[in-house]
C-alpha cells in the first residue's frame, strides 16, 4: 500500500499523505514515504504524465525528506518549480532557471500573476546554514517573523555564501539537519542535489535515544539508494513533550501558537523545539498565519484536512509523539475526556490545563493523574477578560489569560512568557 499520492492536474501536482477511509494518513515511517514518492514520481516520468517544461507548481502536504527526493526529479524537467504557501495565498518559486520565474517570487494563487517581493529589512538572516561538524545545519533563525518567500531568500543567500567560501566541496555524500521549511527544503535540494553522491536528511520521527537516523532523500550512487537508513550516535539529552490540554472552545489552538512564537523569541530556546496538533481537526501549524491573512483559503485547507477522531487516529498520533526525540514538543489535544485522547497524552512528559471554571480543571487534573502525567500549569481562559494575571509560578504555574481569539498572537502576554520560560527551562533540568 503506497503511503504518499501525487495526481497531476494541468500545470499543478497534487500532493498530499495517503489516507484511509476515515480520513487520516495511513501510519509510516519517512523512510517508506520517500520510497513511495520517488517510485511514485518515475512511473509518472516514465508513463509521459510528467513531461516537463517551464513551470510546475505544488499543491499539497509533504514532509521534509520527500521535499528534497520531489525537488530533485523535477528539476530535471522543469525550468522552475513553484511550491504553495497557505500563509500567502500564493504559490512560491523555489527552483528556477528562468528569468521569467525568480527565486522567491510569488504566482498569485487565483490570478496567476507573479511578483517579487522586496527583501526584507532586518539585518539577521531568517534562516541560516553552517557546519557543524561534518553535518550541515540548514535551520529557521529563531525570533525573526518575516515571510516564507523572504525566509526563501535569505537560504539562498546563505548557500551562496558557503558555495563563495569553497565550503560545500561536493563528495560521497551531504547530511543534512536542522529545523527547516518546505520552501528551503525544495531550494536546498536543487543547489546541492549535484554536488554530493547523495543527500540524507534527519528524520526527528526516527531513531532511538543516543540515536539520530538519516534518511537518503537524493541519490546519484550505487552506494546509496533513496529511502536507505543510516544511524548516527550522539550524546542524550532531557526530553520534554508537553501537551496542552482542556476542554473545547478555551483557545487551545491560539495558545499553542502564541508559546511557539515565545519560544522562538528567547535565547535560550532549543534549536530543535517542534509543536505539532495532536487533534483531528484540521488545524496544522500554518492555520492561524493563514486564517489571519486569507480566511477562505484557511477555511477551505481545513475542511480538506479534517478527519474524524477514531482509535486508529489516536493511535497513529501516539505512534508519531512516541517517535519525536526533540528535547521540548509541545502539542494539543482535543477538548473531550476520551479513550482517544487517553491514547495519546500518555506519550507526553508533562501536562498544561486551560479551561474555564475549577469543576473543568478538576475534571482534567483527575484524568492527567490517572495517566500519570504531571501538571506543571494550570490556566483559567477569559474570553472576555482585559488583563492577564499569574496567580503562583511554584510549585505550579496558575492563573489567567483573556481573549485567546482565534488568529490573534499573544506571545508577548505575561503569562504565555512564562510558559515558554517554563517549558524551556524544563529541558535543562
Amino acid at each position: 500500500m503506497t503511503t504518499y499520492q501525487m495526481r497531476l492536474n494541468r500545470d499543478t501536482l497534487e500532493v498530499d499523505f495517503a489516507k484511509t477511509p476515515e480520513g487520516y494518513p495511513i501510519p509510516a515511517n519517512g523512510d517508506k514515504i520517500v520510497q513511495d514518492v520517488e517510485m511514485r514520481l518515475q512511473e509518472m516520468i516514465a508513463t509521459g504524465e510528467l513531461t516537463g517544461g517551464e513551470l510546475l507548481k505544488i499543491n499539497g502536504r509533504i514532509s521534509v525528506p520527500a521535499s528534497y527526493t520531489v525537488s530533485h526529479q523535477l528539476g530535471h524537467l522543469y525550468r522552475a518549480i513553484a511550491v504553495f504557501d497557505p500563509r500567502l495565498a500564493a504559490y512560491i518559486v523555489v527552483a528556477s532557471t528562468t528569468p521569467n520565474y525568480p527565486i522567491g517570487s510569488r504566482i498569485d494563487f487565483q490570478t496567476g500573476e507573479v511578483t517579487e517581493v522586496a527583501a526584507h529589512p532586518d539585518t539577521k538572516p531568517s534562516f541560516l546554514i553552517y557546519w557543524e561538524n561534518d553535518i550541515l545545519i540548514a535551520k529557521i533563525n529563531n525570533g525573526i517573523q518575516i515571510d516564507g518567500d523572504q525566509m526563501l531568500r535569505d537560504a539562498e543567500s546563505q548557500l551562496q555564501k558557503l558555495t563563495n567560501s569553497r565550503q560545500l566541496p561536493g563528495g560521497k555524500i551531504l547530511r543534512i539537519n536542522g529545523r527547516t521549511s518546505i520552501l528551503a527544503s525544495f531550494l536546498i535540494a536543487s543547489k546541492v542535489a549535484h554536488q554530493y553522491g547523495a543527500i540524507a536528511m534527519f528524520d526527528p520521527k526516527m531513531g532511538d535515544k543516543g540515536i539520530d537516523k538519516y534518511i537518503i532523500t537524493i541519490s546519484h550512487s550505487p552506494n546509496y539508494q533513496v529511502g536507505q537508513t543510516f544511524d548516527i550516535n550522539y550524546d542524550p539529552y532531557q526530553t520534554v513533550k508537553a501537551v496542552l490540554c482542556g476542554p473545547p472552545n478555551t483557545g487551545k489552538t491560539v495558545l499553542r501558537d502564541s508559546i511557539k512564537e515565545a519560544i522562538f523569541q528567547l535565547d535560550s530556546s532549543p534549536n530543535d523545539f517542534y509543536a505539532i496538533s495532536g487533534c483531528p481537526d484540521g488545524d496544522g501549524a500554518w492555520f492561524s498565519e493563514t486564517a489571519k491573512k486569507y480566511p477562505e483559503v484557511a477555511a477551505e485547507l481545513k475542511k480538506e484536512y479534517k478527519a474524524k477522531f477514531t482509535p486508529e487516529f489516536a493511535k497513529s498520533k501516539a505512534r508519531d509523539i512516541k517517535v519525536i526525540k526533540n528535547s521540548l514538543l509541545l502539542f494539543d489535544v482535543g477538548g473531550k475526556i476520551t479513550p482517544e485522547n487517553k491514547i495519546i497524552m500518555p506519550q507526553a512528559s508533562h501536562a498544561i490545563i486551560l479551561a474555564k471554571t475549577e469543576i473543568e480543571v478538576k475534571e482534567w487534573q483527575v484524568f492527567c493523574q490517572k495517566l500519570n502525567l504531571p501538571v506543571i500549569a494550570i490556566i483559567y481562559s477569559d474570553i472576555n477578560g482585559t488583563e492577564d494575571k499569574i496567580t503562583s509560578e511554584s510549585p505550579i504555574l496558575t492563573g489567567n489569560i483573556c481573549q485567546l481569539k482565534r488568529g490573534a498572537d499573544v506571545s508577548p502576554r505575561p503569562m504565555v512568557q512564562a510558559l515558554a520560560n517554563l517549558l524551556v527551562k524544563l529541558t535543562k533540568s
